[in-house]
């Protein structure tokens, strides 16, 4: 709802500028959005939860009015009483609705509402349908408290406000059929449901231009039982807003009466006596705040005639009782139990500004950190180290996001949307959704990590284990990536793997596993209808999984120094011919297992083409030698790589190329 500084001045006694109210309410942290239109200013407000009575001009007023010197002009609702007529009132769910009342007025004239009330309902950012459901919205701008006008007679016999039945029917103001559940509740007359509680209203009541005898309903309606009937129907209006935010119970009696004189003043007619059911309870809650407290909370001295001032502006009743305030809490505000609350609010309008700054005189206890968390901590420093920026997503996602794992997914029973209803089973949607989102944003070569919690059922169960995804989009070729990924798998002890590749429709997957067969990680080439999927078609992706599972419960592989040689190592380049059925990892491991003083085997250049008999590949390396004790010489080292050679040809059939 929005507020027009116009039609607000009419409530308000004393003078304000347009900077002021929106320097106020933005200490109050209400977020207000000012917008000009037709010489007139509107404020928008963001509304905490537990604040409905912000819901209301009157509510607004009141929560600025301790900053300057205004105060709220309540409008006049006093009625005179002039016919006996009442309608039988019956209420079947108690526990959803423990007071309802309602006046009938007799004589009016329904037409189009008078200028004066068009120009504040439209300001108010409704639409002006006639004059009398005019004034109702126009009471729910000025109270926050919802009511319904119904046609007297189109009802039958009585008023019962039960559970609807499930199958029933009702057609409401909008024109929508709508099948209602015991989730729902109404507002009935002898025959058939009428309106839709704390809802909407039912058409079959509709008032028109036709109408000569109005019903006007008031009640208090349970929060929760609002929620569920708008949530089951799919249904949120102005009135449920405010029940769902629990309206202020004392203002039921209020806000009628007000609507009533309204009705009187433009359409005419004769107030009856009031028609209720039920019990207004008094929820009058009394909160004592000790003087000393404040002080020692907010860390400075507040004077008492300002605690005083302010409180009573807000609508309390304040008593001194030995230095200590008794605070009496208006019904409207919810969000206030304790004396803290009251603390805060005498803190808000006191300037956070003016509090000083002072550092607390307490001492912090150490705390050791869970291993796991330190070797995590620590794994994040190296990746940084290798390049790559850290990103967080949520741990929720949609159906549509788990085919990045074979894993059962974890169902949300009860979830906030679609979009939310499984817990991840893989780190790479996300990280995807991030490529996705920076290079939209024309940030076109990244390289991102995350390390988080992955979720399956595993015995029926749910089962969650940690996992890290890296990836990267136009920074590097696959072979340098990869390089970067083998690096961070020997770091955290993940040494003794072997890679073998699969194709499937996500792409090609290179899966890095131990002796036991046991996945460890997967470095990911999307296919093109991922690539698609995420909008990233012309872009080199590069993706990789890492389970951390063995890495938390084992930490880093020890780290041991030797000291540097004093004679350099000797090296020399290799240029191989290895058949394609060959593993280059199984190689690799020959080679450190068989080779006396062999210290390194680095590959610097693989070729394929012309030349290169077919089923082969060349691959150039360079063979590190260790000489520390100077013991190498040259006809060694001839010795060692001839031995080598025919111990390549001999186990994998690889020869030197020519």
């Amino acid at each position: 709802m929005r507020y027009s500084l116009k039609i607000l001045r009419h409530y308000i006694k004393g003078t304000f500028e347009e900077n002021d109210i929106k320097d106020w309410l933005s200490r109050l942290g209400l977020n207000p959005v000012l917008s000009t239109h037709d010489g007139d200013v509107f404020i928008e407000i963001e509304v905490p939860a537990n604040r409905g009575d912000l819901l209301s001009a009157l509510g607004i007023i009141r929560a600025v009015s301790p900053f300057g010197k205004i105060e709220p002009i309540y409008p006049d609702r006093r009625i005179k009483e002039e016919i006996q007529r009442s309608i039988s009132v019956e209420i079947e769910s108690l526990q959803d609705c423990n007071f309802y009342a309602g006046r009938i007025i007799e004589g009016v004239n329904v037409s189009a509402s008078p200028d004066w009330l068009k120009e504040r309902i439209i300001a108010a950012g409704f639409r002006s349908i006639n004059n009398v459901v005019d004034i109702t919205n126009l009471v729910l701008w000025e109270f926050g408290h919802p009511l319904h006008a119904f046609d007297l007679d189109l009802l039958k016999e009585k008023i019962v406000v039960r559970r609807a039945m499930n199958g029933e029917e009702i057609i409401s103001l909008d024109g929508e059929k709508r099948t209602l559940s015991s989730e729902v509740l109404v507002i009935a007359d002898a025959e058939k449901p009428i309106a839709i509680a704390g809802i909407m209203g039912g058409l079959n009541t509709e008032v028109s231009e036709k109408t000569k005898n109005l019903f006007i309903e008031s009640a208090f309606f349970s929060p929760s039982r609002i929620r569920r009937g708008s949530k089951f129907l799919g249904l949120t209006t102005d009135a449920s807003a405010r029940f769902e935010k629990q309206a202020d119970a004392s203002l039921v009696i209020p806000a009628l009466d007000r609507c009533c004189k309204l009705i009187q003043e433009v359409c005419g007619g004769k107030i009856s006596i009031l028609c209720s059911a039920g019990k207004q309870i008094a929820q009058k809650k009394t909160v004592v705040v000790h003087r000393k407290k404040v002080d020692s909370y907010l860390g400075c001295e507040i004077p008492e005639d300002f605690s005083i001032t302010v409180l009573k502006k807000l609508g309390f009743f304040v008593n001194l009782e030995n230095g200590n305030l008794k605070v009496e809490l208006t019904q409207g505000r919810n969000d206030i139990e304790r004396d803290v609350d009251i603390i805060e609010e005498i803190a808000k309008y006191w300037g956070y500004d003016k509090i000083p700054e002072r550092m607390p005189c307490a001492s912090i206890a150490y705390t050791c950190s869970s291993p796991e968390f330190i070797y995590l901590d620590e794994l994040k420093d190296i990746v940084v180290r290798l390049g790559f920026t850290e990103v967080i997503n949520h741990g929720l996602t949609d159906k549509n996001e788990l085919d990045f794992s074979s894993d059962c997914p974890v169902e949300i029973i009860n979830p906030l949307s679609k979009n939310y209803s499984f817990l991840r089973n893989s780190l790479v949607p996300g990280i995807l959704r991030n490529l996705r989102d920076n290079h939209n944003v024309k940030i076109d070569k990244i390289s991102i990590f995350e390390i988080g919690n992955i979720y399956c059922v595993m015995d029926s169960q749910p089962s969650e284990r940690p996992a890290m995804c890296l990836a990267s989009m136009n920074c590097f070729d696959l072979f340098s990536f990869r390089g970067k990924i083998e690096t961070l798998l020997k770091v955290i002890g993940y040494d003794n793997i072997s890679p073998s590749i699969n194709r499937c429709s996500e792409g090609t997957i290179i899966n890095f596993s131990d002796p036991a067969g046991s996945l460890k990680a997967r470095l990911i080439i999307p296919s093109e209808d991922i690539l698609n999927k995420y909008d990233l078609e012309q872009e080199n992706v590069l993706v990789c999984e890492v389970f951390l599972t063995d890495f938390v419960k084992r930490g880093f592989l020890e780290v041991t120094f030797k000291p540097l040689p004093k004679i350099l190592p000797l090296s020399r380049d290799l240029s191989l011919l290895i058949p394609d059925s060959v593993n280059w990892a199984e190689v690799e491991r020959f080679l450190y297992e068989s080779v006396e003083f062999l210290q390194d085997v680095k590959v610097f250049d693989i070729y394929r083409g012309k030349n290169i008999p077919a089923g082969t590949t060349s691959v150039s390396i360079t063979v590190v030698l260790s000489n520390a004790d100077g013991k190498l010489t040259r006809e060694k080292v001839d010795e060692i790589i001839k031995a080598l050679i025919g111990n390549l040809e001999k186990k994998f059939s690889i020869t030197l190329r020519k």
